[in-house]
């Protein structure tokens, strides 16, 4: 009997957290699944632990590879999918016990390529950030994948139909990078003829100190080759005029967000690198109407990385300085003066005009670079 949901599991040095993962994926409610384990060459006792896994279950298939990264893991597993969905998580996170019957029964039902979902928060402010409602959910239109490509990249929250999956060649970025499901996740979207939503929070996302996405250096200025490379894909897939003004905002506020989380040794030379890949459809895009949409601060940081000059430079500080004293107000540090300020200036900020209320920056980080540290998934008995 074929598999109905295939999940994807590349394992990286991750012993501490391996079991909490892998309890959640055997103890699905719904048991026809096959789970493909790749060790990216651990150096730790994660392969013991799919051994001991694998010898109690035989839907468990182990994998293992020379170290090349959570893109070239995921890839190596495509050749052995045999389910009729295909669903990738990370070995340091955990799934909710219904996660595969839930999704399953949105894609049989709407004949969807793709199912998306939410993510739940399991910090201290924990909350599942949704979908708004007022939005269909179920979506073809090129008008209505604007939210999903802005800000639903990582792979996590999403599962494939398998054969729309390999058919299309959709394949993660190789390397031992950051982003490397970014490029992945637009070309399935743009190629998805139906996305059906799931409006449920059902992945519980973690932070992993030592994580590529969580060691911050010049390995992140990738990220501007990573969205050079959508835009030569989606020209390639005859797809760029239909999403260009989306994939010319999303460039820019990805480069803006990685631009504040870099160290501030290494601001001015990624400064220097997305000046020299702005191009004339990007200043074409920034200097007229076309960006309205737009959040203001990546309008304002358009205008400082830009600039000529000591202009240039001031408005490129006054924006760190900016961004420091928010990320302050965050933190706690300036809580009885933000108490304030709320009282005053009461705001309920939207992300975007498709989704719920957490701001498009504190759920990108969440979503696409960050991993929140939560208590440990349910065990079943």
């Amino acid at each position: 009997m074929q598999p109905k949901i295939t999940i994807i599991l590349p394992v990286y040095n991750v012993e501490r957290y391996l079991r909490d993962a892998l309890d959640s994926v055997v103890h699905q409610t719904e048991s026809n699944i096959q789970i493909i384990c790749v060790d990216d060459g651990s150096s730790d006792g994660s392969l013991e632990i799919l051994k001991e896994y694998a010898a109690l279950d035989e839907r468990i298939l182990i994998v293992s590879q020379k170290n090349g990264g959570g893109g070239a893991a995921r890839n190596t597993a495509l050749p052995h999918i045999r389910g009729k969905y295909t669903y990738f998580a990370d070995a340091d996170d955990w799934l909710d016990l219904d996660l595969c019957e839930k999704l399953f029964e949105r894609a049989e039902t709407t004949g969807a390529e793709a199912v998306y979902f939410c993510m739940k928060r399991t910090s201290d402010d924990a909350h599942t950030v949704k979908f708004d409602s007022h939005l269909p959910l179920l979506r073809s239109a090129p008008s209505e994948k604007r939210d999903l490509l802005l800000f639903f990249t990582a792979t996590w929250l999403k599962m494939w139909r398998s054969d729309f999956l390999l058919s299309n060649d959709i394949r993660f970025t190789e390397g031992k990078r950051p982003y490397n499901d970014v490029f992945q996740s637009w070309k399935g979207c743009v190629l998805a003829q139906k996305i059906a939503i799931l409006n449920e929070g059902f992945y519980n996302r973690r932070i992993r100190p030592g994580s590529y996405q969580q060691t911050i250096n010049e390995s992140h200025f990738i990220v501007v080759e990573t969205m050079n490379e959508i835009g030569a894909m989606l020209r390639e897939t005859q797809t760029y005029s239909l999403h260009k003004d989306v994939y010319l905002r999303a460039r820019l506020e990805s480069w803006r967000r990685t631009y504040f989380r870099l160290p501030p040794e290494y601001r001015r030379e990624f400064a220097w690198l997305i000046r020299r890949s702005l191009n004339e459809e990007d200043h074409m895009f920034w200097r007229s109407d076309s960006n309205r949409l737009a959040p203001r601060k990546v309008r304002h940081f358009y205008s400082a990385v830009t600039g000529k000059g000591i202009a240039g430079q001031v408005k490129l500080q006054l924006l760190e300085l900016r961004s420091w004293l928010g990320r302050k107000l965050r933190s706690g540090l300036f809580v009885p003066l933000g108490r304030v300020l709320h009282q005053i200036f009461p705001r309920k900020q939207k992300l975007g005009p498709s989704l719920g209320t957490i701001s498009a920056a504190d759920f990108e980080a969440s979503a696409a670079s960050e991993r929140f540290e939560g208590n440990s998934p349910r065990r079943a008995a």
